[in-house]
């Protein structure tokens, strides 16, 4: 996801920046001080225009009026101390209205009724460091930790297919008898994909396993997930 956050106050920028961070770790988070700004930054890509209404020089909701003439699709949610502004701002057809101070579930609220759904190019989002996956702005739940351990491994080796003997020596080590206990945690994160909507992204080929790289967008060092689950590689 990309976003633009615009209000002349720095410290709201800021604020809303750690927020959409901490939502869409792997997302692009951008913020302007002023309309003109913003529309330096604004791209056919961007997705959300997060936009204060008071703002000196032209409004935000004077703003979003330009930018409907040109009919182009994006979701403008607006972002004021000034409930009372409420009415003139529907006038634009926002995708939202949000009131100061704004918190993260005011948000996340936000992010799940825009009128112009998010296209996502990736099915799922993986951060390294800490590690986490993300589909859309939730978190994906594994189905234990062994099946959290195995995705991480598949991203580790970025589409590569690897054996069933490799897994098992990455994850337990040099312990055979781990075979049956793979099969199980294979199943498990069959289960968690097909939750998140993301049951193509595993792919299984003559007994080995691996990703499909394409369905998966990483941010991060690749090396810190070694470092994190102290994997057995040869």
């Amino acid at each position: 996801m990309k976003t633009i956050s615009v209000d002349d106050q720095k410290e709201i920028t800021d604020l809303m920046k750690a927020m959409l961070t901490h939502i869409d770790p792997c997302g692009t988070h951008l913020c302007a001080r002023s309309v003109d700004e913003a529309f330096a930054l604004l791209t056919d890509d961007v997705d959300v225009l997060f936009l204060d209404i008071e703002m000196p020089g032209i409004s935000g909701v004077e703003a979003a009026d330009l930018l409907m003439k040109r009919g182009k699709e994006l979701n403008i949610v607006f972002v004021t101390g000034h409930p009372e502004y409420g009415l003139s701002a529907h006038s634009v057809f926002p995708s939202g209205f949000l009131t100061k101070p704004v918190d993260e579930n005011d948000i996340r609220r936000a992010l799940r009724h825009l009128r112009y759904p998010i296209k996502e190019t990736s099915v799922l989002r993986v951060r390294c460091e800490p590690f986490s996956v993300f589909s859309g702005t939730d978190v994906v739940a594994f189905k234990g930790s062994k099946a959290e351990e195995l995705f991480a491994y598949l991203v580790y080796k970025q589409g590569a297919y690897c054996t069933n003997d490799e897994l098992v020596t990455a994850m337990w080590g040099d312990d055979s008898e781990k075979n049956g206990r793979l099969r199980q945690v294979v199943m498990d994160l069959r289960r968690t994909l097909t939750e998140a909507g993301a049951e193509n992204a595993l792919r299984k080929k003559y007994g080995k396993l691996g990703l499909d790289i394409e369905l998966v967008k990483t941010d991060g060092d690749l090396s810190a997930l070694r470092r994190q689950f102290g994997w057995v590689i040869v």
